[in-house]
């Protein structure tokens, strides 16, 4: 209810509402009133039809007579029924009933006269009749006969002239319906017209502004805010222009403001840029400078430590002194690792890493890459397993790669993983299957935390304290740069993680 009447609140609705009503009224009045006057109609044309047979009758009465009033008929069976079918025809035109096959309405009370003297007619007419023929039957002259049959005329023409006057005013009343009905049926007409006009009227109104409430906004999605709508009355269209104003204002200062800030974004860009390119060429200055005196440290820590020749430990050095060495071999390799990461890491950034790509064994990179990480593992606490061997022509698995980009990406995982394992053991598996090589290499360290699972690949996201946070991300960069994908899970038991990467076969043929 309360729904319906917040719809009838609408002003522009009601006005709608209330001409669709009257509408409807007079539509529905006028099939009354056309209905009306049709059955006045067919009821004045059925009174007519009776009015017009009490002439026939009233004839056959006259002839009826005549035959017995000269003698052709003695039988007045006939007599009385010409007598009775002209007295009930006059008494059912007033009175109304089923007669002929027609149900006939009671006469109008304005043709009561005309018929009070028909029936007077009548009655005398057949009081004459029963006293002279019906009564008292008598033999007649000639003369007598033949001023009986002149009564008889006499009778039945004032008989036939009321009937005669009575069908021509029913007549004169139907006429005058008729005009009635025709006047009645224009009426309605230009009143119906008249409204539909009117709510054609009130539907243009109602569409004018929301056809200027359309162009408006074509002009609004094209970019002109400098756009209004005119406000007329106080309905619910000129409460929607005032809203649409309002909203181009509040779009137009919005806009106004978002160009403000994007020039200040621009701006700030521009700064980012620069500060950006000055802290790469900080990083490429003090990446090549921090190369500079790490290697000849580390080159001098190797030959007082293993020798010339690597492996040929100097006898001279002792226990203490070869701890030191190996200190100092082991951080200055994570130095030039770290200046190696962070020099890869602006390549990657600008798009500019290179791959020198050659056909290889995979398994001769990784059987090179875990020789060179003995080195970092802890070998009374730690094993390095591998499945892969120097090739022998049956266990090569030749790929698509750069050497050196690989070699990089097997160090950053073992050493990552050797970072993690105290003790236990670090395993390397290679594996073929269909075109792609799989390579993992498992620890037994603490695993991956789960928040650290999801962004574990991404720059400067560590699980230690102690990395920078860059060889996942460089690797991942790598290996995806050569077709192939990286990710990591935790083993199943519970004690560390796997790494794993994948690389497309080569399709050359051997």
């Amino acid at each position: 209810m309360s729904t319906w009447l917040r719809r009838i609140n609408s002003r522009i609705l009601l006005k709608i509402t209330l001409l669709v009503i009257i509408e409807i009224v007079l539509i529905v009045t006028s099939f009354g009133v056309l209905a009306y006057f049709q059955s006045q109609q067919s009821s004045l044309g059925n009174s007519i039809n009776i009015a017009g047979k009490n002439r026939y009758l009233t004839a056959n009465l006259l002839l009826q007579t005549e035959k017995y009033l000269y003698g052709l008929s003695s039988d007045t069976s006939q007599l009385k029924v010409a007598m009775n079918n002209l007295e009930s025809n006059i008494i059912t035109l007033k009175q109304g009933g089923m007669i002929s096959g027609i149900d006939l309405t009671p006469l109008p009370s304005n043709f009561l006269d005309l018929w009070n003297i028909v029936d007077g007619r009548w009655n005398v007419f057949k009081t004459y009749i029963t006293n002279k023929l019906l009564t008292s039957p008598q033999a007649r002259t000639t003369s007598d006969q033949s001023l009986t049959r002149k009564v008889f005329e006499s009778m039945a023409s004032n008989m036939i002239e009321s009937s005669d006057k009575l069908v021509t005013l029913l007549g004169q009343q139907t006429d005058k319906n008729s005009q009635y009905l025709i006047l009645l049926q224009i009426l309605f007409a230009i009143l119906i017209i008249g409204i539909l006009v009117l709510i054609l009227y009130l539907v243009a109104r109602m569409l004018r502004p929301i056809f200027a409430l359309t162009q408006a906004t074509s002009k609004v999605k094209k970019g002109n805010l400098d756009v209004s709508v005119k406000q007329k009355g106080n309905d619910e269209l000129s409460v929607l222009s005032e809203s649409f104003n309002s909203m181009v204002g509040s779009i137009k200062d919005y806009t106004k403001k978002r160009n403000e800030l994007t020039k200040q974004l621009e701006a700030a860009n521009e700064e980012l840029k620069y500060k950006d390119q000055l802290k790469d060429e900080f990083i490429n200055v003090a990446a090549h400078e921090l190369r500079s005196p790490i290697q000849p440290i580390l080159g001098l820590s190797e030959i007082l430590r293993y020798g010339k020749n690597r492996g040929e430990s100097s006898s001279k050095l002792s226990k203490e002194d070869e701890l030191v060495l190996d200190i100092i071999i082991r951080n200055a390799r994570r130095l030039l690792r770290l200046e190696q990461n962070i020099l890869d890491m602006t390549r990657i950034e600008s798009k500019t890493l290179h791959l020198d790509i050659e056909t290889l064994d995979l398994n001769d990179i990784i059987s090179n890459s875990i020789h060179d990480a003995q080195y970092e593992i802890d070998k009374g606490r730690v094993d390095l397993e591998s499945n892969a061997t120097k090739s022998n022509g049956t266990n090569r698995i030749l790929i698509e790669a750069d050497r050196a980009r690989l070699t990089q990406v097997l160090s950053n995982l073992l050493s990552n993983a050797a970072k993690f394992s105290k003790e236990g053991s670090i395993i390397v598996n290679t594996e073929k299957k269909g075109s792609e090589a799989f390579v993992s290499i498992r620890d037994t360290g603490p695993g991956i935390q789960p928040d650290i699972m999801t962004k574990l690949f991404s720059k400067f996201v560590t699980n230690s304290s102690r990395g920078s946070g860059l060889g996942l991300y460089i690797s991942k960069s790598i290996i995806e740069a050569h077709g192939g994908k990286i990710w990591a899970e935790n083993n199943s038991d519970g004690k560390g993680a796997t790494l794993t990467f994948s690389m497309p076969i080569s399709q050359k043929v051997e």
